[in-house]
This record gives structure tokens, C-alpha cells and sequence, in this order.
């Protein structure tokens, strides 16, 4: 269903964009944090910037688990209320640099102990202007 939509959202902003899923190590206790990366599987062009992301999370049970979208490490972040974010917070950045979804439990409930989140994270990305060739005389 993700795939559909990105398809979607690209055709129409006429953008590329790389999707990658991931599944966090178990939170064993609560307060305990697990950063997971995520990064384009291929090599992407010089100079692509991001234009925007969609990160989900999604986890069995009705814990509470406190995850942020971070770019550049986990010093530029921003939340995620829900199950997913649309954001442009990081637009203009390295599209080519890895992004970590950290996740942090903060009430285990009804949870399997351990919990594991399974994200996925799409990045939008624009390429600047190839020089064109010029023929030589």
C-alpha cells in the first residue's frame, strides 16, 4: 500500500524517491531507546536533495513508544505523532545520507516483551540540472 502511494506522489511531483523497511532490535524495558537506520539502496545522483519524507512505525500491542525521524545522526529530529509523518523539515538535505527512526518505550502495556518496530521511511529527492554535452569541433 506504501509503494502505491509513492508511486502515486512522485508521478505527480515528478520527483525520485528511494523507500527503504526496517525492524528495530527489541526494546526490553521501558525508557529504552533503539535508533534504526535507513539509507537509499542504491547510489543516488550527485547533489540530491530532499524535497520530502514519509516515515510509518508499527508495532503489536498498545504500547507507548515514542519515535522521532532524525536526519544527520539524532541531533536534527522531528516526532512522530501517530503511526506516520509527512515532513519537510529535512527539504534541502543529502538525499544520499542515511535517516534513523529512534524509538523509545515509555509504557509496555499490553506489549510483547521484547517489542519490535517495524518502519518504513520514503525520501523524495531532487537532482540538480545535468551539464549538457557540448558537441566538439
Amino acid at each position: 500500500m506504501l509503494l502505491a502511494g509513492a508511486g502515486q506522489a512522485s508521478a505527480q511531483t515528478g520527483k525520485h524517491a528511494w523507500t527503504f523497511a526496517n525492524v528495530s532490535s527489541g526494546l526490553h524495558s521501558v525508557d529504552h531507546a533503539v535508533t534504526v537506520t535507513y539509507q537509499p539502496v542504491k547510489k543516488l545522483p550527485r547533489g540530491a536533495l530532499i524535497t520530502q519524507v514519509y516515515a510509518t512505525r508499527d508495532y503489536t500491542g498498545q504500547a507507548d513508544v515514542q519515535t522521532s525521524l532524525c536526519w544527520g545522526g539524532t541531533q536534527h529530529c522531528v516526532d512522530i505523532i501517530g503511526r506516520s509523518i509527512s515532513t519537510r523539515a529535512f527539504n534541502e538535505m543529502n538525499a544520499a545520507q542515511p535517516l534513523y527512526l529512534v524509538h523509545r518505550l515509555r509504557a509496555r502495556r499490553d506489549s510483547p516483551s521484547p517489542l519490535h518496530v517495524k518502519g518504513n521511511v520514503t525520501v523524495w529527492y531532487a537532482t540538480p540540472p545535468q551539464p549538457q554535452d557540448t558537441p566538439q569541433r
